[in-house]
């Protein structure tokens, strides 16, 4: 066996462990526990659904922004020659004459870096603030809330021409056929509209959905940067399993389109860093 031969195998092997190994997520209905204090729910390790993009801090604004600002090669340059100028062998003018030119630099970057952070704060704010409808145990109905307040657990129900709040398992849909139609421009600048369906036994013409009722766990993969790739299963009290995939998922930031309204738990909330 080469060597070529030999790193082949161990790529493959190594491949094969971390396919067994593969971390999956578990996800419970949130109103049995929705009484408890946040460290003790059962969905408390995965992310909530508030975005933040902004990169400072009003406290850590100066320091943060003037580290990023001298990882440029001209600010180094220009802070070299504000330096030699106070060695008294080589300056050529007043050592004080030399700072401005950086301190102009550093001062019109500060600024502009500034302005960006606070719109995308605001684009933040906008975004998290935006209304949804989560249920309530206590008070037995959809109750209006905001997008940051989603978690993965919850059951979310979105109207027609509603942005969908976070990724959702459809359980329940206003259409006799049980499906949903979903535009996905926002994704992909796709324009026709993708068909969703209900997962197989979560569908019952002509009667409400009723969370309350929901007794399974949620098995899927963890978030993937593929908007095809999704599988998963729901496992009964009895250990019975349905299965799910990609057709049965509404996408965070599509819209809900030609459907009254949709409904079904959270599986995925925030935003995710993906390689």
């Amino acid at each position: 066996m080469t060597w070529t031969e030999s790193l082949t195998f161990i790529r493959h092997g190594w491949a094969r462990h971390k396919d067994t190994e593969r971390p999956i997520r578990r996800v419970v209905s949130n109103l049995p526990f929705e009484d408890l204090k946040k460290r003790d729910q059962p969905n408390r390790q995965y992310m909530g659904n508030g975005v933040k993009t902004n990169k400072y801090r009003l406290w850590s604004f100066i320091p943060m922004n003037l580290f990023e600002q001298f990882h440029r090669m001209a600010n180094l340059y220009f802070l070299g020659l504000a330096i030699l100028n106070f060695v008294p062998m080589v300056n050529a003018f007043q050592p004080e004459v030399a700072l401005i030119p950086i301190c102009i630099i550093l001062a019109l970057t500060a600024v502009k870096d500034g302005w960006e952070d606070f719109r995308r704060y605001q684009a933040d704010q906008q975004l998290n603030n935006m209304p949804c409808f989560i249920f309530s145990r206590k008070q037995m109905c959809f109750v209006e809330r905001r997008w940051k307040d989603i978690r993965v657990g919850d059951f979310v129900r979105v109207l027609s021409n509603q942005i969908i709040p976070a990724d959702i398992l459809l359980l329940h849909t206003s259409d006799p056929n049980g499906v949903c139609h979903m535009e996905t421009a926002n994704l992909d600048g796709e324009t026709s509209l993708n068909q969703r369906k209900v997962v197989p036994g979560f569908s019952t013409l002509g009667e409400p959905f009723q969370p309350q009722t929901f007794d399974s766990t949620l098995v899927c993969e963890n978030p993937n940067n593929n908007l095809n790739l999704f599988k998963g299963y729901l496992e009964r009290p009895d250990k019975g399993r349905t299965g799910f995939g990609i057709d049965s998922l509404l996408l965070r930031g599509c819209m809900v389109r030609n459907t009254d309204e949709a409904a079904g738990i959270v599986v995925y909330a925030g935003t995710y860093n993906l390689p």
